[in-house]
C-alpha cells in the first residue's frame, strides 16, 4: 500500500474520531459509548504506527489528534465526576440504610422494667 493511502486512511480515522466526540451529548452514558467506539479507531491508528514506511503525521493530522485528545480528556473528566457523584449517592443510601436498620433493631429489642424494685 502506498504512503498516500495510509495517510488518507489515517486522516479518515481521525476525522471519524473527532466526529464521534463532537456528537457527544455531555452525558456519562453517551461518553462511555463514544470512547468504546473510538477504541477501534485507536487500534487502527496503532496498526498504522507499527509500519515503518509510513510518513509521520501531517500538520492537519496533528491538529485533529490534538482536538481528539482534548475532547477525550473532557469526556474522561465528566466520567470521573459522574463516578464520584454516584459514589457519594451510594454512601448516602448506605448510611440511610444503616440508620434505619439501627432504628428498627432498637425497636425490636424488648425493654423490661421491673416494677417490683
Amino acid at each position: 500500500m502506498q504512503d498516500a493511502d495510509f495517510a488518507k486512511q489515517r486522516l479518515d480515522i481521525l476525522l471519524e474520531m473527532k466526529q464521534l466526540f463532537d456528537s457527544w451529548d455531555g452525558t456519562a452514558t453517551h461518553g462511555i459509548k463514544v470512547i468504546e467506539k473510538n477504541k477501534e479507531h485507536i487500534a487502527s491508528l496503532q496498526i498504522f504506527d507499527s509500519f515503518e514506511d509510513v510518513s509521520p503525521f501531517s500538520k492537519t493530522e496533528n491538529e485533529l489528534l490534538i482536538k481528539v485528545i482534548q475532547k477525550q480528556k473532557l469526556v474522561m473528566y465528566t466520567l470521573r465526576n459522574s463516578k464520584e457523584e454516584l459514589l457519594q449517592k451510594a454512601k448516602k443510601v448506605n448510611q440511610k440504610g444503616r440508620i434505619i436498620e439501627s432504628y428498627i433493631n432498637m425497636k425490636k429489642t424488648p425493654v423490661f422494667v421491673d416494677r417490683g424494685m
